[in-house]
């Protein structure tokens, strides 16, 4: 049986150890419960196998002495939990499914329902009283900002759910292939984009200050966690993955664009080149066919 999903719900925090949570119930030495909250692992299931700690990129995980416990006398500890870049290895390797990763943590969550009002809030404001400093036309580019945002900011749910092959029975979010086409062939990551991009449009239709102080470090903060994100994905998808940012910008669409449109026209060049190849041999072939047959002809 794997580690519940829903731990954070259905248990109760006992306590710390290291700084780390520790998830009830614990009765040692026959019950040690969970230890973590972001990177979890469910002491009565894991056996010490060491595969966490093998397949970590950022080595979190160390081992503690258990003794008497009746799966393992060591467990792996998440002891580096806030260094995790969710490449989602020590989960999907774990034999004995006792690992569960959880997306975003309390403040991450914070600092994004924050965004979600400033969207809201400041796109709102704007439409009804009009923008605070009376500008009209960076009223008219705000909208035209959201407009082009909106289909960025959705990107995950449009695309993951056919072409990223989610995880039977987790979230869409958990994918199995590198999706690369549409919105994600123009840039790597097209949701932290249209997340920039509302804030702007926010703060340019409504005008107003106060958005100008939750929208830009949340912006900033946003910019920032894309190395991290990025870890997590060259661990999980390899050179494919290093071959997409060569390809691909992080989140200049203006550039991704113009590389999109290079490389349609030279994909475009090179099918018409093979076209032509082709055309070229048979033609050949069927001129050579002909003087086979003229020769046939003749000698008969």
């Amino acid at each position: 049986m794997p580690i519940d999903p829903d731990f954070r719900k259905r248990r109760k925090k006992v306590g710390k150890e290291k700084g780390i949570v520790i998830w009830g119930p614990v009765e040692p030495p026959e019950k040690l419960g969970i230890r973590g909250t972001y990177v979890a692992i469910d002491w009565d299931l894991c056996t010490g196998c060491g595969v966490c700690l093998r397949v970590c990129p950022q080595q979190l995980f160390e081992w503690v002495e258990t003794s008497g416990h009746p799966t393992s006398e060591k467990k792996a500890f998440p002891a580096r939990e806030p260094d995790c870049v969710e490449c989602n290895q020590c989960e999907d390797k774990c034999p004995a499914q006792a690992i569960r990763v959880v997306y975003g943590g309390t403040w991450e969550n914070a600092l994004l329902s924050l965004m979600f009002a400033q969207i809201i809030v400041g796109i709102s404001y704007g439409t009804v009283f009009g923008p605070s400093l009376g500008f009209r036309s960076l009223l008219y580019v705000g909208w035209l900002i959201s407009v082009i945002g909106l289909p960025f900011w959705f990107s995950t749910a449009i695309y993951f759910p056919k072409k990223g092959k989610p995880q039977e029975g987790k979230r869409f979010v958990y994918t199995t292939a590198l999706v690369d086409s549409g919105l994600y062939a123009i840039v790597r990551h097209p949701q932290f984009l249209g997340c920039i991009m509302l804030m702007s449009a926010s703060i340019l239709v409504s005008q107003h200050w106060l958005s100008a102080i939750v929208g830009i470090p949340i912006s900033m903060w946003l910019y920032r966690e894309i190395p991290k994100e990025e870890k997590g994905l060259i661990v999980r998808f390899g050179d494919e993955y290093k071959r997409y940012i060569k390809r691909v910008p992080k989140i200049n669409f203006i550039l991704g664009i113009i590389r999109f449109q290079r490389r349609n026209k030279t994909n475009t060049s090179h099918n018409s080149y093979q076209s032509d190849e082709k055309n070229k041999g048979q033609k050949t072939f069927s001129f050579e066919k002909f003087l086979f047959k003229m020769k046939s002809t003749t000698l008969c």
